[in-house]
């Protein structure tokens, strides 16, 4: 009787620890790199002042981008811009989902497109981020058709970790911030389970919010297969538990094995 409330304890327990990683949103924690797949997408809604836009990044094939510093392992990725009634615009670049990284992107430019390159990628972030946690680092920028090179310094800081709420759920978040031009600064909220930002914050020098994007949908498949990987798992120890739950009580019911007659006495 022991054994059957034990295993019984087991599985309802294991059930429930389901339910609450499955259903329940993340609390705040260190947050790891992201691994997209091909397929993978995020829509989000910007809005700056009166202007509002739909922005959407989708991911597809996986390359090799070589340059003079050394060879990168990247996703294309189109970003699609549609302000509110006008047409949209579609921008390719080349990103490292390690560090979130731009290796290269391409311009229009008074109708002509120019390749931008950044030689190591332009990383948006350093993993695990946690509060506190910066990084300084350097590229050097490379335009196509042109000797010309840019050297460009830059860094960032984990201010907070908390969870962000937007139209597509709540999510663990770390809080990336850095400086912009003109004294401003940005804030991009990463989640490890969005496998990208789920809100990203521009400031003026006066501290005023001047743009502001919102994840508002997405796709990303490496989540929802830890999702049901956990879900799986869980579903085994269930199982093995209901089989020797049933083996145990089919033991009892057929009670104690019976004891063998007594040997007769030996004859005079």
């Amino acid at each position: 009787m022991r054994h059957l409330r034990s295993l019984t304890v087991v599985t309802v327990l294991a059930v429930a620890f389901a339910s609450i990683l499955i259903v329940s949103p993340p609390a705040a924690a260190t947050q790891n790199r992201p691994t997209w797949t091909q397929g993978d997408f995020w829509v989000y809604t910007r809005t700056q002042g009166s202007a509002t836009s739909t922005i959407r990044v989708d991911v597809h094939e996986r390359s090799t981008l070589t340059f003079a510093l050394g060879s990168y392992s990247v996703w294309h990725i189109t970003t699609t811009t549609t302000p509110s009634g006008g047409s949209a615009t579609v921008q390719d670049s080349w990103v490292q989902d390690s560090n979130l990284g731009t290796a290269q992107t391409n311009i229009t430019f008074l109708g002509s497109t120019i390749t931008v390159k950044y030689d190591p990628p332009l990383a948006e972030a350093v993993f695990p981020l946690a509060v506190n946690a910066q990084w300084s680092l350097s590229t050097t920028v490379r335009f196509s058709n042109s000797t010309f090179t840019l050297p460009f310094a830059y860094g960032a800081t984990v201010i907070a970790e908390n969870t962000t709420t937007v139209a597509a759920g709540s999510f663990s978040v770390a809080v990336i911030q850095r400086t912009s031009s003109g004294g401003g600064h940005d804030r991009d909220h990463y989640s490890e389970g969005a496998g990208n930002h789920v809100r990203r914050e521009s400031y003026d020098a006066n501290g005023n919010r001047v743009s502001d994007q919102q994840l508002t949908s997405y796709r990303y498949q490496s989540s929802t297969l830890g999702l049901l990987l956990i879900g799986i798992g869980i579903a085994v120890v269930a199982v093995i538990a209901i089989a020797v739950l049933v083996t145990l009580r089919r033991r009892r019911a057929r009670g104690p094995p019976q004891a063998p007659p007594p040997v007769p006495p030996p004859p005079p």
